[in-house]
Parts: structure tokens; C-alpha cells; sequence
């Protein structure tokens, strides 16, 4: 988990972009609703999965460093947007659905202001392993994401410059009220599901994919 200092640097990251996006060339695209349904849409990318899958595996188990994961998911992945702004990526919403959540859960893994590894004092928690070991094994497998788009991130990584500008004016309340209103929608998305074992829908689907990659029966 990032601490407080590296959360302050990410907002003056995060503002600057938002300065660059309105007083700046804008972009090719909109931005996508935090909030996406995916009935009747949902899809498997085969290649996108298996190939975010290995880098998951590299990058969880220290054989590549964070930039070198940011690398090669930009080139292979996300159409040249980093996990943070994946969302703005042409077309992300004809998209196999499981990438953009599975990306943006995977940057909270290391700490972006620096290169290195996932090891000795940066490496992983049993925990943390466990639930990256359960992203790959859906990943490998062709059983489409059915759940509506979960935004993890703090509401301040979507801002826009008018949100900036009403946060201040308001002391900070509207960012409040932002933050409110996605934990109430993130309970009510995982109430849809077991949400112990997403990004599969139910324990059920967990259990049967694993007896599928006999490998990974071992991570519960």
C-alpha cells in the first residue's frame, strides 16, 4: 500500500495532468463512467489475457521491475496509456472488460515514483500473492467477466479540472461526497457476486477453473 507521502505525490501527478487535459492539446477520446454494464457485451481477448497474465507472474515474483511491466503493457496492452489513465484508451469499452480493472488493480502492487523489483523489502505479501495467483488464473482461462467495471481507485485519479476547482471552493466536501457515493456503489456491485473470489462471479466458478490449471490448485 502506498503511504501517505507517495499519495501526495500521486495527486500533484494527478493535477498536473488534469491542468494539461484542459489548458493543453485535448485528448482523442472521452472519458469512460465509473459505472460500466457489460450484459450482453462481454467478451474474451485470448491473446490480451495470456499475455497480461505472464506479466502479472513476472512482475509479482520479482523477475521484471515495475518499469519494465509498465513497458511492456503499454506496447501490448493498453494501447500506450499507462494503468492509471487506461481508461482513456480508444475503444476501451469494446474491450475484453476484465483488462482495464485487472490493470488498475495491478499498479497498486508497486510504487510508481521509483524503478524496482517486487523483492526483499518491496516484496509481496502471502495475501497479495494469493489474489495476484487468482487474477492469472481467470486470466488463463475462457470464462467471460460478467461483473459491472469496479473503480478501485481514489475518486481524485478521475478528476476533472472543474472537480479541482469545486473541491477547493468546498473545503474538500465535494471530494467527500465523490468518495461517498463510489463506496456505496462499490457495495452495491459486490453484492452481485462472491466478491472473495474476483474477479470470478462465484466460488463455484473459482473451484471448477482450478480444477482446470491443476497448477494453481494449491492457491486458495
Amino acid at each position: 500500500m502506498r503511504n501517505i507521502f507517495f499519495e501526495k505525490l500521486i495527486f500533484l501527478k494527478q493535477l498536473f495532468i488534469t491542468l494539461n487535459e484542459n489548458f493543453g492539446p485535448k485528448p482523442h477520446c472521452c472519458v469512460a463512467p465509473t459505472v460500466i454494464h457489460h450484459e450482453g457485451h462481454a467478451m474474451v481477448d485470448v491473446k490480451k489475457r495470456n499475455r497480461l497474465a505472464e506479466l502479472l507472474r513476472h512482475l509479482s515474483t520479482g523477475q521484471i521491475s515495475n518499469d519494465e511491466f509498465e513497458d511492456k503493457l503499454t506496447d501490448e496492452i493498453t494501447e500506450g496509456y499507462l494503468p492509471e489513465q487506461f481508461y482513456r484508451a480508444k475503444g476501451i469499452n469494446e474491450m475484453d472488460p476484465v483488462l482495464r480493472p485487472i490493470v488498475e488493480t495491478a499498479w497498486g502492487l508497486y510504487d510508481d515514483t521509483r524503478n524496482h523489483k517486487l523483492t526483499e523489502s518491496d516484496e509481496l505479501t502471502g495475501y497479495a500473492k494469493k489474489e495476484i495467483a487468482r487474477f492469472i488464473l481467470f486470466l488463463k482461462s475462457d470464462q467471460e467477466y460478467t461483473w459491472d467495471y469496479i473503480d478501485l481507485m481514489n475518486p481524485i485519479m478521475r478528476f476533472s479540472f472543474k472537480d479541482m476547482l469545486k473541491s477547493i471552493a468546498t473545503l474538500g466536501q465535494h471530494y467527500r461526497n465523490l468518495k461517498l457515493s463510489r463506496d456505496e456503489e462499490f457495495a452495491r456491485i459486490k453484492e452481485t457476486g462472491d466478491f472473495a473470489f474476483w474477479p470470478f462471479k462465484t466460488k463455484e466458478d473459482f473451484e471448477n477453473e482450478l480444477k482446470n490449471q491443476p497448477y494453481l490448485a494449491g492457491q486458495k
